[in-house]
């Protein structure tokens, strides 16, 4: 079975990388790195061959999920230079992603959107929760191995309550 996962983080977004020096973008391209390899290899024990469509346009998701219809969402809570252009404010790191949360849900009720960010508290797990999320991990676990096996079955299950809505 192949299956497609539109990746949305601020990491691929020209206005995120613009801001750093490249020295400072190593551990984010690490972690990508990381977590490409470990989802790359899914095929050999789940049977389902992840393709990643990586944005970094948080405003045109709905847009990326008509054209490339992937089978689950993986979407970074924090987008602060996104924030900054959208509201003028980065503290609204998380509102932008929230509303786009909201947007997905309502246009593509039953895709699986999973969350994470790199500050976990209780108060933004609820708010992506009720704009919709379907499951919320911490960004930085995601790049070990130890969570990347899980998160292989979790996606598996996933594909696998996607189609038998289908069928």
């Amino acid at each position: 079975m192949n299956a497609k996962i539109l990746f949305l983080d601020d990491i691929f977004s020209p206005l995120f990388r613009k801001q750093f020096p490249l020295d400072q973008l190593v551990w984010d391209d690490n972690w990508i790195a990381s977590l490409e390899q470990g989802l790359g290899d899914s095929e050999t024990k789940t049977g389902v061959r992840l393709e990643l469509i990586k944005s970094g346009d948080i405003d045109s998701c709905q847009e990326l999920i008509k054209k490339e219809k992937p089978d689950l969402v993986l979407l970074d809570l924090f987008w602060p230079e996104d924030a900054k252009r959208k509201y003028g404010d980065r503290f609204r790191a998380t509102d932008i992603s929230i509303d786009s949360v909201k947007g997905i849900r309502e246009f593509f009720p039953d895709i699986p959107i999973i969350c994470y960010t790199m500050h976990p508290e209780r108060e933004l797990m609820e708010r992506a929760y009720a704009a919709g999320a379907t499951i919320f991990l911490e960004k930085v676990a995601m790049a070990m191995q130890e969570i990347q096996g899980p998160l292989k079955y979790i996606i598996y299950y996933l594909l696998r309550q996607m189609q038998s809505k289908v069928e």
